[in-house]
């Protein structure tokens, strides 16, 4: 019976143990930006930010599927740092960058979502600085059906795109298909899409500009 009992309680301590074991974490880090991922039941990823004012912002995005992630964004050293931005059920996140686009001294970030499945198309979720004391979403122009089939700037558009920041400017750029074209042939040569961030009536505006073919 004593045998028995010690039997017990070794099983019963191995049990408890294994279900305290805490979940994989991996950090990476460099001179601006830490990610933490930690690996669960949930997918989740944390991304720091430091603005060149010395603010941060924190990316939370969590993973319900492979396909699909959920955010959270975050900001310390705000005068206003309790705000919380939310986006549901969007694309996973392919990067994330800093810049200031309009040139007035405070930096915005720029998360780039990229689809899963042939397409691969990228999407932008911003935010911007109010002069540092509080921040909020930036609109942004999406791409509608309607501008595939009658803007010209997006004739030929089917994802497979790139969407990167330079000289102060952000572009997409992306490969052009003609009708007869298979998805992984595009024979039209490349697009690029400038966007450039303007004041709106109660925050900001990211919108399409002007277009450049690319040879």
């Amino acid at each position: 019976m004593k045998k028995l009992l010690i039997s017990l309680f070794l099983i019963t301590t191995l049990n408890i143990s294994c279900s305290d074991k805490k979940p994989e974490t991996v950090v990476k880090k460099d001179s601006t930006e830490k990610m933490t991922v930690k690996k669960d039941t949930s997918f989740t990823i944390k991304k720091e930010i430091t603005t060149k004012t010395g603010k941060k912002f924190v990316i939370i995005e969590t993973k319900p599927t492979n396909s699909v992630s959920d955010y959270m964004i975050t900001g310390t050293g705000f005068e206003n740092s309790k705000d919380t931005i939310r986006y549901s059920l969007k694309n996973p996140m392919s990067t994330a960058m800093l810049a200031d686009l309009d040139k007035n001294g405070f930096d915005e970030v720029y998360i780039i979502t990229k689809a899963t499945g042939s397409g691969i198309f990228e999407d932008i979720l911003a935010i911007a600085s109010f002069e540092d004391k509080t921040f909020g979403e930036i609109n942004v122009q999406e791409i509608t059906a309607e501008d595939m089939e009658k803007n010209e700037k997006f004739t030929g558009y089917m994802g497979h795109d790139s969407i990167y920041i330079t000289d102060n400017t952000l572009v997409r750029e992306f490969p052009v298909y003609k009708t007869s074209d298979a998805n992984s042939e595009p024979t039209g040569g490349r697009r690029k899409i400038i966007y450039v961030l303007k004041p709106g009536k109660a925050s900001y505006e990211l919108v399409i500009t002007g277009a450049e073919s690319l040879k």
